[in-house]
């Protein structure tokens, strides 16, 4: 296959990649059957393996096909992606902006006002979000292939090409049910051996979090523990009334008013913020920083 064409043929593949059964209608997809079956055959022949089971009653991806296809899907959103922000830059229109996150329960509820609220004072940006676990953000961060991630200073320590900008400090708290009641505040960790207790996981949670779990496990003989492997799950398992959470107060909803924020007892302090590239961070981003510091987050 000639180089030029592998894109094109590549983002067919994708197109019906996740739905093997287009494949035996190329109608669906604006594309005749005999210009999917060549554009099948030219990868199959480039790649040597073989991508899909065809016969004349089914179409399924075969194991290295399903792999192939995972994998080059997000390639090809980059790739498609890059063509649009070219295109718009040749025809001066508007600078795109992609935003990760790792998607906290805030995050879920305040990132979409935030970004709202950007897009209408700057209808010149077209804003893109991904959401990924906090090492994946800070890999695309890396790479490029976002342009400024919501983050913690201790989960980028050591990145030195990445800039950091604090929007938030602030505490790290128990979660408890509305119906909880514990005082006085602030709840001294000697007290959380009374419930079962919700910690995350080390290899995801931020390190000062996980320095935090550490006190609480040293400052008491005998805890119940169970252990998540992210957010979402820990805030399930609460709601659900299987324990309490340890998080810190700008991880949760907002607007949640069936969970209660109770301060704890430590010194450790939890930073909230933004990070970008230090050198080759495109307008838009830093444009997007200088806003969010002038605007602030809500709390």
């Amino acid at each position: 296959m000639r180089r030029k064409n592998v894109s094109g043929a590549l983002n067919d593949f994708r197109q019906f990649g996740g739905n093997a059964q287009l494949f035996q209608n190329g109608s669906q997809l604006n594309i005749s059957q005999s210009s999917v079956s060549q554009a099948i055959a030219s990868i199959e022949k480039q790649l040597g393996v073989t991508l899909f089971y065809r016969n004349r009653k089914a179409v399924s991806l075969t194991p290295a096909g399903q792999e192939f296809y995972d994998r080059v899907k997000p390639w090809l959103n980059e790739y498609n992606k890059a063509v649009q922000h070219v295109q718009q830059v040749q025809n001066a229109q508007k600078m795109n902006l992609t935003i990760g996150y790792s998607g906290t329960p805030y995050e879920h509820t305040v990132v979409p006002e935030l970004v709202r609220a950007f897009c209408q004072e700057h209808p010149q940006i077209n804003v893109f979000l991904e959401n990924y676990a906090h090492q994946e953000l800070k890999d695309h961060l890396t790479h490029g292939n976002c342009d400024v991630i919501f983050t913690m200073p201790d989960i980028i320590a050591g990145m030195d090409n990445l800039a950091y900008h604090s929007l938030l400090i602030g505490y790290y708290c128990l979660i408890v049910p509305s119906e909880v009641k514990l005082g006085p505040l602030p709840v001294s960790l000697e007290e959380l051996s009374k419930n079962r207790l919700i910690f995350l996981d080390h290899r995801w949670c931020p390190p000062t979090q996980d320095q935090l779990q550490k006190e609480i496990c040293r400052n008491n003989h005998s805890l119940d523990l169970a252990y998540v492997n992210n957010i979402a799950t820990a805030r399930a398992m609460v709601k659900a009334r299987l324990g309490w959470g340890i998080w810190a107060n700008f991880v949760s909803d907002p607007n949640d008013l069936d969970l209660t924020k109770l301060p704890l007892s430590t010194k450790i302090v939890p930073d909230y913020g933004v990070a970008i590239l230090k050198q080759g961070s495109p307008q838009a981003a830093r444009q997007f920083v200088g806003w969010l510091e002038k605007t602030g987050l809500p709390g």
